[in-house]
């Protein structure tokens, strides 16, 4: 086999051997045992145990377990784990049983004293970590706010549970995507500040976030302060970060990065890239330059873990956005399309009942948008609509609404508004229309008035956009008014028909 991951493992057993993932939990029970072990595994080639195949995996990428022995059979799966003189062969009942039966069992019979006492140390030790973990990983994936997620990864950096940090930043890429910047932090602004919160108990993690929310971010205020740039010099630790494939603990007198030594880090301090697919997302440093426990080194898996469930979290929430915006907009124009466009009629509607104010709903139509389909191809057509777009938002206030609503058909709903606002925009847009060439159709309704329901308002707006079309197109007809409006090009003096 070519690749040496897979050295010794039978042909007939690699594909499957490939084709597994290592539990968390399976890899993070060999790590916290800390002792050497050599394993045989005979396992059938249809059906074997998938723990099996996981150690076969586990044991050729570098743990503490050594593969020595790799066969298929005919009969039962057998593993054989060895420590020095002592072995523990399990067959497909025992290994059905699971990780945490696995543990137990190596514990009972291949560790000495001392060993099995280091081992529960350890175990002890991580076993709040990994409660953690399990809950800052369900919030992060479960929330459906950005702003929300970076704060419950800042307090999973911070969140007293022996890794040695009390502050943590992040920096993320600005608009452009050129400049790492500051966005967030948590952790305390002076020494008074750290002696207060080490004195404090972890309160949970619900509670932590309502601590964060109504606390003063005079650290964090700092923080979004400064940008990020990466120097040239080989030992700046941002760009040791952003080429690692992991987060990396440095042990300096000053940091070589100028950003980073604006922090004023202690001599100890983290750094690490947030990825998601080989992507830079930010970067976040983590410290304590307040107490003098050193850094656990086994933080870093633990933070990495946390980083990498943050980008995922990050790609979801974009992803749930992109899908919010589809269902709301028109994708040709970016638009709204006409179900939010009515959703918002209806919030207009409470809204100028509430302040007694006036709200009308404009119709404009492309003319001849066929013609141009025929004689210059769809995507001429298309262009014509996503320009007839921009001029609309371009145009318009920003309050108002604006949607295409079919085909050729745009409607506007103009809020806080009167007669002579709604003719002077009507007049505008179709005149400004002319200007690029395009022919527009308009028909408008006010409401109140009249005692009017606003559920007329479509109707009485489409009559007179009929109206309009009706009487030679390139204008607009309001209801109520008994002349239509013919839109000239600009410059030109506005002129009723």
């Amino acid at each position: 086999m070519s690749d040496p991951a897979f050295s010794g493992i039978p042909e007939a057993l690699a594909t499957a051997v490939r084709a597994v993932d290592v539990p968390h939990d399976l890899r993070t029970l060999f790590e916290r045992l800390a002792v050497p072990l050599a394993v045989e595994i005979e396992a059938p080639v249809e059906d074997a145990p998938p723990l099996a195949l996981q150690l076969l995996r586990l044991a050729g990428h570098g743990s503490s377990l050594r593969l020595v022995g790799a066969r298929t059979t005919s009969s039962g799966p057998r593993v054989r784990f060895i420590h020095g003189m002592k072995d523990l062969v399990l067959g497909a009942g025992e290994l059905a049983d699971g990780i945490p039966a696995l543990g137990r069992r190596i514990a009972q019979r291949l560790l000495d004293a001392d060993e099995a006492a280091g081992a529960l140390e350890r175990f002890a030790r991580e076993s709040p970590r990994q409660e953690a973990l399990r809950r800052l990983t369900r919030a992060m994936l479960e929330t459906g706010s950005i702003d929300r997620l970076r704060t419950i990864l800042l307090i999973g950096m911070t969140s007293g549970l022996a890794l040695g940090f009390s502050r943590a930043a992040l920096f993320v890429y600005d608009e452009d995507g050129r400049a790492l910047v500051g966005e967030s932090a948590i952790g305390p602004a002076d020494a008074a500040e750290a002696a207060r919160a080490r004195a404090t108990e972890w309160p949970g993690l619900e509670p932590r976030i309502a601590e964060v929310e109504a606390t003063e971010p005079r650290y964090e205020n700092f923080v979004r302060t400064i940008a990020v740039d990466v120097t040239a010099d080989p030992r700046d630790e941002i760009g040791q970060a952003l080429a690692a494939r992991g987060p990396l603990l440095f042990s300096r007198e000053r940091p070589v990065n100028p950003a980073l030594a604006a922090l004023e880090p202690p001599r100890e301090f983290l750094v690490a890239a947030i990825r998601l697919r080989d992507k830079v997302l930010g970067i976040v440093v983590a410290d304590d330059p307040y107490g003098a426990a050193p850094i656990d080194p086994q933080a870093r898996e633990f933070i990495g873990f946390l980083l990498d469930t943050a980008a995922l979290a990050s790609e979801n929430l974009r992803l749930h956005e992109s899908v919010e915006t589809l269902a709301r907009h028109d994708e040709l124009t970016g638009l709204f399309n006409r179900r939010e466009f009515e959703s918002r009629m209806a919030d207009e509607q409470s809204r100028a009942q509430r302040l007694g104010s006036q709200c009308a709903l404009l119709l404009f139509d492309v003319d001849y948008l066929q013609r141009v389909n025929l004689a210059r191809g769809h995507k001429a057509g298309d262009e014509l609509l996503q320009s007839v777009g921009v001029l609309l938002r371009s145009t318009l206030r920003s309050h108002d609404i604006v949607a295409r609503l079919t085909g050729d058909a745009f409607a506007v709903l103009v809020t806080d508004t009167n007669h002579e606002q709604v003719l002077a925009i009507a007049r505008r847009v179709g005149s400004l229309a002319l200007g690029m060439g395009v022919s527009l159709s308009a028909g408008g309704s006010l409401w109140p008035r009249d005692n009017h329901e606003m559920s007329v308002l479509f109707s009485e707006a489409e009559a007179a956009l009929i109206d309009a079309k009706r009487g030679g197109r390139g204008r607009a007809v309001i209801d109520g008014d008994e002349a239509p409006m013919l839109f000239t090009p600009p410059g030109d003096d506005d002129a009723l028909d």
